[in-house]
């Protein structure tokens, strides 16, 4: 397999160094400059409202950023469905299917490492939802999908895969997985955050496999939507 036209459509230099820029100030320093404008703003966190709305301009200001460095990407991204639609459908049914099964035997794994455990970040999902369906509904749905797949498939995934298809699906499924339990780390116990981080290797793994058999960003990103829609009507 020729992986440079697997991967055909590849990011310029400006939307390279811009990305790889802004991933340590989202990781790192987004959330505390938005607790400091909620201060400033006389709305301390003190009730679920302020939460959610908290929740929901963090992913906003997310999907603004993605947009405004990586359109050029997803702009060639979208005319590549065109080129190749039976490719795209086939890569997100397939990808979806792989998903449901990886996550059938993890779930099997983790029922018997804590018959009671609960997805974490479920959870705060579905707290947050009852509060504000419609806020988490656009940003989990809408907004997350787009930021998260330009940054771990667009970004890292074809970053790596241009040297190791291997590393590539290794590094980003791991990276995936522990962006959804870092912000929990001092907050639960190690074996809860492990687990935590073993159901989130079947979409990191899928997510990847649809954006190579597609050769468009835009897979995953449909994949990752239609995966979050579910999990949202199954919570809510």
């Amino acid at each position: 397999m020729n992986e440079s036209k697997r991967l055909s459509i590849s990011m310029s230099t400006r939307e390279l160094v811009l990305g790889w820029l802004y991933v340590p100030l989202q990781l790192v320093f987004l959330a505390p400059l938005l607790q400091f404008l909620f201060r400033f703003m006389n709305w301390p966190m003190n009730t679920p409202a302020r939460v959610v709305w908290f929740n929901g301009i963090f992913w906003a200001m997310n999907f603004l950023v993605t947009i405004l460095v990586y359109h050029r990407f997803l702009g060639r991204s979208l005319v590549q469905i065109r080129k190749r639609f039976v490719g795209f459908v086939e890569a997100v049914v397939l990808g979806l299917v792989m998903y449901r099964a990886m996550g059938w035997f993890i779930s099997l794994c983790v029922r018997f490492l804590q018959p009671v455990y609960q997805n974490i970040n479920d959870r705060s999902i579905a707290d947050m939802a009852r509060v504000n369906p419609t806020v988490i509904l656009i940003g989990t749905v809408l907004l997350v999908p787009i930021a998260e797949e330009c940054i771990f498939r667009g970004l890292i995934f074809r970053g790596i895969f241009q040297k190791s298809r291997l590393a590539a699906y290794i590094i980003s499924t791991i990276l995936f997985a522990f962006l959804h339990v870092y912000g929990y780390i001092g907050t639960y116990p190690a074996t809860d955050l492990f687990i935590h981080t073993l159901s989130y290797l079947p979409a990191g793994i899928a997510l990847g496999w649809a954006y190579e058999k597609a050769d468009t960003i835009m897979a995953p990103v449909l994949m990752h939507t239609i995966i979050n829609a579910v999990a949202f009507s199954v919570l809510v």
